[in-house]
Formats: C-alpha cells, sequence, structure tokens
C-alpha cells in the first residue's frame, strides 16, 4: 500500500505548507507541542514508562482579522450665541446728554404739573424745538373726542363730514359735507367712499341708524360709528355739526392697548400755555378715567405727572 500524504500548516514556521509522509508528519506534531510547552526542569525518575506515541492534533484555525472600530466623530461643543437683545440690553438713549437728564428727575415720583413742565426744559437733549407729548393710561380701551384747545396744536385741517339727516344748515359753505342716503350706503359698501380718506366724522339722527346697521363692519373699526358719547348721535345735528367743525385736536385710545399718545404743543410754548392745554385735555376726558401720566419730549426721558395736581 502506498503512504498517506496529509497536508500540515506549520504555524511557527515561515512556510505556510509543507507535503510530507505521516511519520514525519507525527513527528513534526510532536517538536510543535513541545516548543509550545516548555516546562521547568524537574528530576524524571527511571521508573517513568516510555514515550508515548504523539497524538496528531489539529492545528488552530486562524481567525478573521479584527476589524477596528470606526473612530466615533469628535464631539462639537457648541457654544451658546448671546442674542444680540440680551448683549444690547439698556443701551437706548445712553447718550451722556440723556444719562445727564435722567440724573435730573427722581425715579417713581410723581411731580406737581408745574414742576414737570419745568423740568421737561431742563431735561430736553435735542437742538430743534421738540414736541411735548402726554401719555395717559386710562381705564376705558374706547375713548375718543375732539376739543378746541386753548392754544393750537399742529395746522388746522378742515373735516370732511357725513351727515345722515334730514335739516340742512343754511349757510353757503358745504364743501366739506356729505349728505348721506341709500347710494351712499352703497357706495360705502362697495369701496368708493372710504372712511378717514374720503369723510372724517360721521353725524345722525337716531332714526337713520337702522340704515347705517349695514356699514357697521366699517365705519366701526375706523372709529367713526355714530355714538351717543361723542355726541354724534342727536336730533339737533346742526348744533353737533358746529361744534365738530370748530374743534381742532382729536385724541383717542390705542388700537391695541388702553393708552392715549398725544400732544400738548412745542417746547417753544409758554409753561403757562402747555399746562392750560394739558388741563382742557385732562379735563375733556375725564380724571377719573386715567390712571397714569407721563410728560416727555422729543427723545428726552419720562417724567411721571401727579393726576390730582391737573385739575
Amino acid at each position: 500500500m502506498g503512504t498517506t500524504r496529509i497536508k500540515v500548516i506549520d504555524l511557527s514556521g515561515e512556510k505556510e505548507q509543507i507535503k510530507t509522509s505521516r511519520k514525519h508528519a507525527e513527528k513534526l506534531a510532536g517538536l510543535a507541542k513541545i516548543k509550545e510547552t516548555k516546562k521547568p526542569k524537574a528530576q524524571v525518575s527511571k521508573e517513568t514508562k516510555g514515550p508515548e506515541e504523539p497524538k496528531i492534533t489539529e492545528p488552530p484555525r486562524p481567525s478573521a482579522p479584527s476589524v477596528p472600530p470606526e473612530p466615533s466623530a469628535p464631539s462639537v461643543i457648541k457654544k451658546q450665541a448671546v442674542s444680540p437683545v440680551v448683549a444690547r440690553k439698556h443701551r437706548h438713549h445712553l447718550g451722556q446728554k440723556y444719562l445727564a437728564a435722567t440724573a435730573l428727575i427722581e425715579k417713581n415720583k410723581l411731580y406737581p404739573t408745574r414742576e414737570a413742565i419745568d423740568l421737561l426744559y431742563q431735561t430736553s437733549t435735542t437742538r430743534f424745538d421738540p414736541t411735548v407729548e402726554l401719555h395717559l393710561n386710562v381705564a376705558d380701551k374706547n375713548i375718543r373726542g375732539s376739543l378746541n384747545l386753548p392754544h393750537a396744536v399742529g395746522t388746522k385741517k378742515e373735516k370732511r363730514i357725513l351727515i345722515f339727516s334730514n335739516q340742512k344748515p343754511e349757510s353757503k359753505n358745504q364743501k366739506h359735507l356729505i349728505w348721506g342716503n341709500q347710494q351712499t350706503i352703497a357706495d360705502i359698501e362697495s369701496g368708493k367712499l372710504k372712511p378717514n380718506r374720503d369723510f372724517d366724522v360721521v353725524l345722525a339722527q337716531p332714526k337713520f341708524m337702522p340704515l347705517l346697521a349695514k356699514i357697521a363692519k366699517i365705519l366701526g373699526p375706523a372709529g367713526l360709528m355714530p355714538n351717543p358719547k361723542n355726541q354724534t348721535i342727536t336730533e339737533n345735528v346742526l348744533s353737533a355739526l358746529e361744534g365738530v367743525s370748530s374743534a381742532t385736536f382729536e385724541y383717542k385710545t390705542d388700537p391695541s392697548a388702553p393708552i392715549v399718545h398725544t400732544k400738548l404743543g412745542k417746547l417753544s410754548y409758554k409753561p403757562e400755555q402747555l399746562t392750560e392745554n394739558l388741563k382742557a385735555l385732562v379735563n375733556a376726558i375725564g380724571p377719573a378715567k386715567i390712571r397714569k401720566a407721563t410728560l416727555t419730549t422729543t427723545m428726552g426721558p419720562g417724567i411721571k405727572v401727579d393726576i390730582a395736581s391737573i385739575q
């Protein structure tokens, strides 16, 4: 019988595959086993048995090459962005002139009327003639009216008045008057006539109010719906017409808050003139409806006014 040949993989050698006989393979396997387990020298008794036949051991299978773990993406530390609003906090009007003006005003102090007006001249920071402004926090959100200030503010503008009445004035000057009827209602509904563009005030007798109900959604948001509080609904339309025509100053609350922003004149006015305009406006609105009052000039600091001292 022929010799059987097996393939032995010697991991300790340089060659990967060796073809040899079976006996030679057994010797090589024994030598490889001895090399792997090198035991320390020990006294071997003479009575030991003869050498055992070496067993053929299968060489260990090469393990699959380990794949190195993928490097994780470096963690990026995000810096918290500073909001520009926070960074610029308290920088509004922090000029040297403004800071010097605010130093003259005591915080949370209610000044009497004349003292507050005198401070307006001392705290003005502009080179031009600034406007004197009045800001009122009121209790009612629907405050609106007109009056004649003792000292006119701005130029007088001729008002265009829409009238629903059977009475007609004898005056020939009726260019600024619009007499309402069914066609006028249709023109307002279609947009041919627009409030605050073609007319500034609406006067009506009580019997015409059902007719005006058709355009209440148009006149209401514009603040021109006739109202008994404003004396725009009256039987005597002629007397109401005279009062509305002669009024030169209007005031109303802000659409989004119960605040009245208005003006009293220029800083070039005398203190007595500003005081008279302030009293006339406060009396027209009603001191009981006013919660807070603040005076200021254009680009100037606010000065809180004692409401009780205005009357």
